[in-house]
């Protein structure tokens, strides 16, 4: 190309501040001509869901909307939006296959997106840390562990392997703390020293955690269930005891029993308040507050205003747990005398935050198809005083109550000719 005088660019015309976002070999677009803040700056007041389509213009659009830079933009102007996605197991095939959850006008929906065959079909621990999902461990086979870990971008919904942990685990707990991911337990060994680790993002490295003492050492299967409250990472163990770990000490503490009455699963935390969901159906909420050691335990209150949805969450069976916790538990029932299966005792519904909203998902047969539902509840907490029977009673009713509002509910995915019920491994709200 020559450099003649007709070949250099008008004086009038702004010239780039920033390097190109756009890849060397990008396609012409209406917006090639305009400078890069200013290209950023329009992409970044798409939705997500328009970004998607128009990712498939071109090249140099497919670029962008996955650039680091589109991301921060998003971040910097207020633009950002709560993404769900599920993990999901549907028959007849079983492999585990991700999607995400297509807001339209008058019809929620779940859209696949691209997946690895690779994936641990069970027992994998998952996390959410700024664009990306984290899947942590697994069974890789019935009974065999793996340590390795994988990364969904959701930015471009593409995958990675990152480097593995120290040791396999199944069943591990996982929280971020300060950008770190710190992964509880799940290993063979309860008294390895490896039994918790903490990975750096920015260094790619993975170190041992301090060894726990043996006066709060815990069963050995703990749940999926992590709460996370100022530098303090709780887990709950098998049957409903917390344990903390803080970073900031590199100290283990021990948390309050949580008496449940049933157990619950996927505690979050919401606008300061911890909620979970039980298998009669019911939400639950409580103080953060509580999962300091107490005698009394954790005061777990309903949020009022479900009713309607009580009766199909009691019935769903969206449960998932893997083969070998299946099989001790038959083998432990018989020894106090119980016969209900696992599944009858585990929530069938599952439980994720949206933001500052609730969403649910469970399963309906309908006939020769299975339907599987999802729906969002905004969250009010109302102040007021009740009248118990003693100073303790009071003092823990004294928060008010919760209420929850259906923000809408439908259908998101048919499952016709189904040969059994369908598992959601994980769900997760990532801010893009």
């Amino acid at each position: 190309m020559s450099n003649s005088a007709d070949n250099k660019e008008p004086p009038h015309k702004k010239r780039r501040t920033s390097p190109s976002p756009s890849p060397p070999d990008s396609s012409w677009s209406p917006l090639s001509s305009l400078p890069d803040e200013m290209i950023l700056s329009c992409l970044a007041r798409v939705s997500r869901l328009d970004q998607a389509a128009l990712s498939l213009v071109s090249k140099s659009y497919r670029y962008l909307m996955a650039s680091p830079e589109l991301y921060k933009t998003r971040s910097e102007l207020g633009c950002v939006e709560n993404c769900f996605y599920v993990w999901l197991v549907t028959s007849p095939d079983l492999t585990p296959r991700w999607f995400i959850l297509r807001r339209g006008e008058t019809l929620n929906r779940l859209s696949p997106i691209p997946s690895l065959s690779s994936q641990p079909p069970e027992a994998s621990s998952v996390v959410v840390m700024d664009w990306g999902i984290y899947v942590i461990g697994g069974f890789i086979k019935e009974t065999t562990r793996t340590s390795d870990v994988w990364l969904l971008d959701c930015r471009s919904h593409t995958w990675r392997q990152v480097p593995s942990m120290g040791v396999a685990r199944a069943c591990a707990a996982v929280g971020v703390v300060n950008g770190k991911i710190y992964v509880f337990g799940g290993c063979l060994d309860p008294d390895s020293s490896n039994w918790a680790e903490v990975f750096d993002p920015k260094t790619q490295t993975w170190e041992s955690l301090p060894p726990m003492p043996d006066r709060i050492k815990r069963d050995q299967y703990i749940h999926d269930s992590v709460v996370v409250r100022g530098d303090k990472i709780y887990a709950v163990d098998g049957i409903d005891r917390t344990y903390c770990y803080s970073p900031s000490e590199g100290k283990w503490g021990r948390g309050n029993d949580a008496p449940t009455n049933g157990n619950k699963r996927d505690w979050c935390v919401i606008d300061g308040l911890i909620f979970c969901i039980a298998h009669s159906g019911n939400v639950y909420w409580c103080e953060p507050d509580q999962l300091e050691c107490e005698p009394e335990g954790m005061y777990w209150r309903k949020v009022k205003g479900l009713v309607s949805l009580k009766k199909r969450l009691s019935s769903s069976r969206l449960v998932h747990f893997d083969g070998k916790i299946e099989a001790l538990w038959e083998s432990y029932k018989i020894t106090i005398g119980r016969d209900k299966k696992l599944i009858d005792l585990l929530p069938g519904t599952r439980l994720s935050n949206s933001g500052s909203n609730v969403l649910l998902l469970w399963d309906v047969i309908e006939e020769n198809h299975l339907e599987i539902w999802c729906a969002e509840i905004s969250l009010e907490r109302r102040q007021g005083h009740e009248i118990w029977g003693n100073i303790i009673s009071l003092e823990r009713r004294q928060g008010g109550e919760v209420w929850g509002n259906i923000e809408w509910s439908n259908a998101v995915m048919t499952v016709d000719h189904f040969l059994d019920r369908s598992k959601v491994l994980y769900s997760a709200s990532v801010t893009l």
